[in-house]
């Protein structure tokens, strides 16, 4: 499991508590996978976060945790420095949150059920969480036009090229990805979320090479988020700004951290 961070020692410790809550320890878990490890991709932070996922490192984990230090600036460039290192270290699977996100416990159990039945690219639901005030209600209901949108972007777009086909978002704070179609499609681009959706462009990449029927949704696996987003931009930028996935014309700066 990756996490790229940046200046995130308000968040950090809540994430890597949550994921070292997680339920995985079935056979499958145990004798097929191994049971799984957490790389933090630190992106250069200049507050607190490397010396705080360090001592909790050093305070000792349910599960192996390990921090590395990805120096180009952009959420790409850390995720596929995370993502080139699990396969380096023999990942079958590569999970991805962010470190304002709070998984659920079954989380992860839940998103590689697909990846076990041939899928090669899962994407879960996303919530805001519990301690974000009256905000939540908002992002959870946008949540659900998202939905009707996702269903108007698959018919405007299902007759058209492979990589260019639209239904449901796989977002970094809640997905997984087999390790071998992350290399053969080049993984997640290397650039600043502002300049384009690392999120989406791996989306189209294993679109492109293995076809729409190789992403799956998986709605019980659960990702909690914050909202520091939805309260830069506010609810209508918000919503345009996720609606311009492919990063033409954006004007706000995305990558809020």
């Amino acid at each position: 499991m990756i996490i790229p961070v940046y200046n995130e020692q308000d968040y950090i410790l809540d994430t890597l508590r949550a994921i070292d809550a997680q339920e995985f320890d079935s056979t499958v878990h145990r004798d097929l996978l191994g049971g799984f490890r957490v790389i933090v991709v630190d992106n250069n932070s200049t507050d607190t976060t490397a010396e705080l996922v360090n001592a909790y490192i050093e305070a000792g984990t349910r599960f192996p945790v390990e921090i590395i230090t990805e120096t180009e600036k952009g959420s790409g460039c850390a995720a596929d420095s995370g993502a080139k290192r699990a396969i380096e270290l023999g990942a079958k699977f590569i999970a991805r949150t962010d470190a304002d996100s709070l998984p659920a416990t079954d989380w992860l159990a839940h998103l590689l059920i697909p990846l076990f039945k041939g899928k090669h690219l899962v994407g879960g639901r996303v919530k805001a969480r519990s301690d974000e005030g009256t905000s939540s209600f908002a992002f959870n209901a946008i949540g659900h036009l998202w939905r009707v949108g996702h269903a108007a972007e698959w018919l405007r777009t299902r007759r058209g090229p492979e990589d260019q086909r639209r239904s449901f978002a796989v977002v970094g704070n809640n997905m997984a990805i087999d390790a071998e179609i992350y290399t053969e499609c080049g993984g997640f681009p290397r650039t600043n979320m502002s300049d384009l959706d690392d999120d989406y462009v791996l989306q189209q990449r294993v679109r492109h090479v293995a076809g729409g029927d190789a992403i799956a949704l998986q709605k019980d696996a659960l990702v909690y988020t914050s909202l520091r987003r939805l309260e830069a931009f506010g609810v209508k930028d918000f919503v345009a700004w996720y609606h311009d996935r492919d990063g033409a014309g954006k004007t706000m700066e995305a990558d809020v951290r």
